[in-house]
């Protein structure tokens, strides 16, 4: 008997009654678990389920970069609790995700903060640095 579908060699009978040594004449009945009109008979168990997907981190690693990288460009220290918040995060994802998420939450708040931070002081050294080096246009003097 050929395993790949082809027929038995010539001159070979099948001492099980079958053609491929499966039960095609329903010699031992149903299959366990057969019901009519339930799918195909003799699988008792149904489809396999939806396998478990583990928690994503791609969002808590987001948050730790951008955070770190706004420790290293603008020096600010609100972007620091957001690093540690961060790496918490990214501790407890695979064992608390409710609580990761909220981390994760956290951080990105800490990280608009920071952002916040820096446009306001940016903004704040703009405007200090024109009035400051800013020439008296209305006097006469020195002339």
């Amino acid at each position: 008997m050929s395993g790949y579908g082809g027929g038995p060699p010539s001159g070979w009978d099948d001492p099980y009654g079958g053609s491929q040594g499966w039960d095609q004449g329903g010699a031992y009945g149903q299959g366990y678990g057969y019901q009519p009109g339930y799918g195909q008979p003799g699988y008792g168990y149904g489809p396999p389920g939806v396998p478990y997907q583990p928690a994503n981190n791609g969002s808590t690693i987001a948050a730790l970069v951008c955070n770190a990288v706004a420790i290293l460009v603008c020096c600010n220290i609100v972007a620091i609790p957001g690093v540690i918040t961060a790496a918490i995060a990214l501790g407890r994802t695979q064992t608390d995700p409710p609580s990761a998420r909220k981390l994760t939450i956290w951080s990105w708040s800490l990280f608009g903060a920071s952002v916040a931070i820096g446009v306001i002081v940016l903004i704040v050294y703009i405007v200090i640095g024109v009035t400051a080096s800013d020439p008296d246009y209305g006097s006469s003097s020195g002339i």
